[in-house]
């Protein structure tokens, strides 16, 4: 049923707009008029677009949106926190040198994307109690980033070592 449905889906797109009437080939499929017409108005709806090109277009709008929050989170944390850390009261002057600048953040940001280089062998072995730890390619400054601490033993990410490992 659901390749069926799917088998429709791109029949649909694929003929795309200008149609007036259900694509052909509902009832081959073994679909009902009730599920071919459901399938036909949300194909119509969302464009005609392929799978292909509605993936695409859903990556492109959370990427969209991902910078969107993180456009937010940089204005709040301006407007919230300066230099020192310290929480910036909205009803009291505020040393123009101590606050935050969007030319602060892309520093912190480009220095932290230094931290999480790839590394080589994909491996790395705490230097304090040994735990090695298997980081797949790609993925290194999501799970080594510059706040990585040892699970085993507590260590900062400074005390890992890169190893080789034979497998």
């Amino acid at each position: 049923k659901d390749m069926a449905e799917s088998a429709y889906r791109d029949a649909v797109a694929e003929i795309g707009p200008g149609q007036t009437k259900l694509t052909e080939g509902w009832k081959v499929l073994g679909l009902s008029k009730e599920t071919a017409t459901s399938i036909f108005e949300e194909t119509k709806r969302l464009g005609f677009l392929s799978r292909q090109e509605l993936f695409v277009k859903d990556e492109k709008d959370m990427q969209a949106a991902a910078r969107a929050e993180e456009e937010k989170f940089r204005k709040e944390l301006i407007e919230s926190v300066d230099k020192d850390g310290n929480l910036i009261d909205p009803d009291s002057d505020v040393d123009p040198d101590k606050l935050i600048t969007d030319e602060d953040l892309d520093k912190e940001i480009e220095d932290d994307d230094d931290d999480d280089a790839p590394t080589s062998g994909g491996a790395k072995e705490c230097g304090n109690c040994g735990y090695t730890l298997f980081i797949a390619k790609g993925r290194e400054g999501r799970f080594f980033s510059s706040g990585f601490t040892c699970p085993q033993c507590g260590s900062g990410r400074d005390q890992f070592k890169d190893i080789e490992v034979d497998l």
